[in-house]
């Protein structure tokens, strides 16, 4: 065994990894639907029978390469041979261990060995079950101690904020555009809220207080005046002709249009900066067209570097207007008066929207306020509106005392800005309310709060107040504040215990919660938030217009709200035959929408599985939005979808690939050259920088083949099948997308993953070792009821959601 240890450390040494394929080919192989980790991901079992495990799967397994004398990648794992409960010990070290054993890359299987030699040095089932449940019972002891983690205070994210807006003052027009001013958010561990990763610039202050402006403008309305905004659409919103330097040509006869949101019904006007390149006896010719019909035309003389505006009005009751611009009249000779070409075209430089041109009405936001600053008494009519405003804005209660100190503050600086010399009418007041609630830090951050009778634990942490657990649940579930009920419950105190908070959850799962989980959870977990920004090639999937991935993104939207609502497994996700589709998205897929009776417009509920569709039974795994964001423009990419399922479904992501490995050449996406490809990811796994990795990611990525890149079926009638088979390290033969489903429905892995990820989700920061218990507990309730709602009550019940370390409590 001397001389197998040091071949084996030579092995590692080099990198050399590879897996016994040989073996596993000389077995036969397997069908059967083993996990893909290839080793149990269920919960530590609190009561073992083996207490040692861990020190002495390390001690024959691992000092080799990860001793005091020789520690591979600085692990040294002396010490947890010698005594794993040593409190000096790191709990993120045991937490490492844990994974690495889990996912059964550790310690690194010798592919010199014979199977026989295998089985006699490799580490038994057994032996890494009960390393692994020492490991998981260990860092619960620790835990219990540790407390619950901070959660680094939290700036709104431009998802929540916009959700948070319309739930205060309703809808209102060119709010997308606005928040698309502001900077991006980071994304850590796969979301887009972690406090951790919300940053806060002098731009973003600066952005927020524009954004405030704006819809202070926006909520409170002078009847009597009208307001014009206007908006002046970027080039890439154009549609038709060719961007050019200063606008978009058209070469010949044809449009160019845009659709503009309409805040209101009301009357509009359009400007379109209009030029040419001149041919031909007479000049440019444009017909303006609002809503497909043309209202004026107009001779455009003027050259390419001179557009001259020219404008149109209408009146609309619709929300939206397609505004065009036409040319009429193309020339062309090949010789011209000078001997060179005569071509006549056409250039749109900009077009604006402005508008509403007429005296709006007032909002039903501003309508509220009216209703409490109706009093004679200006101060205590103001402190009224702006206690309701602010509780809402802030999620928190605001005392008479307080709200009088505001009231006096924002008459006093409506005074300094008022148009009547010191006197401020109510709009002023209102405007300058709106504007202080949503600059002020608690509006821009989550503040949350102690309870005021709060006890510090032993393990240093302290109970949140109902607000702050307010906050958090509308956070959590609705992505936008409190509801009125929501702030009721805080109030009287009835979120201040486990039963009160199960209540209120069960009522949000019950309203919009399911929409707004789908929306902002779902989409972010499953790596389709993109969806609507991809540019797939032209040359191959030109009918992929913005209309068909936005539906695209809605299949799978509908898919997840549906398992919520109706309380079904969440692994129906990945098998069931029902789907949500339009008559876009039918024909998308290559299915007759009036043999599926589907609607002019909207989405009906379809079960694929009663109309013969092969790819029925699939669940997501066949929905083009996931499909698409996991190819490449051109062609699928099994690397992608295999780091898909490990990342997203399995939380064993692969680490990134070594410097100086070179990427994969682009492919055509058709069965010939899907060998091709097949061929070339073989030569990649012979490095063995990239085997580890690669084995398993492109097994998995592999067995997708059936499906192209914008997901639609494409097995061949005849001739050249697609080869949607892998083999697994364990020896598991996967092949096409039905086996892919069946091992990941069975995996425990996929439960342990979806627990871990809502959990990030819900308390809006990193996981860390502390969280194993918890993240234990959920996956436990989803064995026994393997639902959403199950999950989500589980998390709003743990002390990680209700409390936080006493450090923080305000003095």
């Amino acid at each position: 065994m001397i001389g197998r240890a040091i071949n084996r450390s030579l092995l590692l040494r080099f990198g050399i990894l590879m897996m016994p394929i040989a073996a596993c080919l000389a077995a036969g192989g397997s069908t059967s639907s083993a996990p893909i980790t290839a080793g149990p991901s269920t919960p530590s079992d609190p009561h073992p029978d083996d207490e040692d495990g861990l020190a002495r799967m390390i001690d024959a397994h691992c000092l080799d390469c990860h001793g005091s004398r020789r520690a591979v990648g600085g692990v040294d794992l002396e010490s947890v041979a010698g005594d794993p409960r040593d409190p000096g010990i790191d709990p993120e070290l045991l937490l490492r261990l844990r994974d690495r054993l889990r996912a059964r890359d550790m310690p690194p299987v010798d592919a010199t060995l014979t199977p026989e030699e295998a089985a006699e040095f490799n580490p038994r089932a057994e032996e890494y079950e009960a390393a692994i449940e020492e490991a998981g019972r260990i860092l619960s002891e620790r835990s219990m101690d540790a407390g619950v983690p901070a959660v680094t205070i939290r700036r709104i994210g431009r998802r929540e904020l916009r959700r948070t807006l319309v739930d205060l003052f309703g809808e209102i027009e060119g709010l997308d555009v606005e928040l698309a001013g502001l900077p991006a958010d980071d994304v850590g561990h796969g979301f887009d809220h972690l406090g951790e990763v919300l940053s806060t610039s002098p731009l973003h202050v600066e952005k927020m207080i524009d954004l405030a402006e704006y819809i202070a403008r926006r909520v409170v309305i002078d009847p009597e005046v009208p307001l014009a905004e206007t908006r002046t659409f970027p080039h890439e919103r154009f549609r038709g002709g060719q961007a050019r330097p200063g606008g978009v040509q058209l070469n010949r006869r044809g449009e160019v249009f845009v659709v503009g949101q309409l805040p209101r019904p009301g009357r509009y006007r359009v400007e379109f900066d209009l030029a040419g390149q001149q041919a031909g006896d007479e000049p440019v010719r444009f017909g303006l067209r609002i809503d497909r019909g043309t209202v004026l035309e107009v001779d455009v003389p003027e050259p390419r570097l001179d557009p001259a505006t020219h404008s149109v009005e209408f009146e609309s009751s619709d929300s939206s207007v397609r505004i065009g611009a036409v040319f009429l009249n193309d020339y062309y000779q090949r010789t011209g008066p000078d001997g060179r070409p005569a071509d006549r075209n056409a250039l749109v430089a900009d077009i604006r929207l402005i508008g509403p041109l007429d005296p709006g009405e007032p909002t039903a936001f501003q309508r509220s306020l009216d209703a409490r600053m109706t009093t004679a008494d200006r101060r205590r009519g103001t402190a009224l509106a702006a206690r309701d405003l602010l509780e809402r804005c802030w999620g928190r209660r605001i005392g008479s005392d307080e709200a009088m100190e505001v009231a006096d503050r924002l008459i006093a600086t409506a005074e300094v800005v008022s148009d009547a010399g010191g006197r401020p009418s109510r709009m002023e007041i209102q405007k300058a309310l709106v504007l202080y609630a949503l600059i002020s830090p608690e509006f821009l951050y989550r503040v949350e709060r102690a309870r005021e009778d709060a006890e510090v634990a032993e393990d240093g942490s302290v109970p949140l107040d109902g607000h702050s657990i307010a906050r958090r649940l509308a956070s959590f579930l609705r992505g936008g504040p409190p509801d009125e009920r929501l702030m009721n419950a805080a109030r009287r105190g009835l979120l201040d215990d486990e039963d009160g908070i199960l209540r209120e959850t069960r009522r949000l799962l019950g309203t919009d919660a399911p929409r707004a989980l789908a929306e902002r959870f779902a989409v972010q977990w499953l790596h389709i938030d993109g969806i609507e920004g991809l540019e797939p090639d032209p040359a191959r999937f030109g009918e992929i217009d913005p209309g068909t991935l936005a539906d695209m993104r809605e299949e799978t939207v509908r898919a997840f709200t549906e398992i919520v609502e109706k309380d079904r497994p969440i692994t129906e996700l990945f098998s069931s035959s029902r789907t949500w589709l339009s008559r876009r998205l039918a024909e998308h897929y290559g299915w007759d929408p009036d043999e599926l009776g589907l609607p002019e417009r909207g989405f009906r509920r379809i079960d694929l599985g009663s109309r013969g569709v092969p790819q029925a039974g699939l669940g997501i795994l066949r929905h083009a939005s996931v499909l698409m964001s996991t190819s490449n423009p051109t062609r699928t990419s099994p690397v992608k979808r295999g780091k898909w399922v490990l990342e997203s479904l399995l939380d064993s992501p692969p680490p990134p690939p070594p410097p100086g490995v070179d990427q994969l050449p682009s492919a055509a996406d058709d069965a010939d050259e899907a060998q091709s490809l097949r061929a070339m990811l073989e030569a990649h796994r012979a490095d063995p920088d990239c085997a580890a990795c690669h084995l398993r990611m492109d097994a998995l990525g592999f067995s997708m083949e059936p499906l192209d890149a914008a997901g639609r079926w494409r097995m061949p009638d005849g001739g050249g099948d697609i080869d949607a088979a892998g083999l697994l390290p364990d020896g598991t033969v996967i092949d096409g997308p039905f086996d892919l489903r069946d091992m990941l429905v069975r995996d425990p892995a996929l439960l342990r993953s979806f627990a871990k990820h809502l959990m990030v989700f819900a308390l809006g920061r990193g996981p860390e070792w502390r969280d194993e218990p918890l993240i234990d507990e959920i996956q436990r309730g989803l064995m026994e009821r393997p639902t959403v709602a199950r999950a989500v009550e589980i998390i709003v019940r743990s002390d990680a959601f209700r409390r936080r370390p006493s450090i923080l409590v305000d003095s």
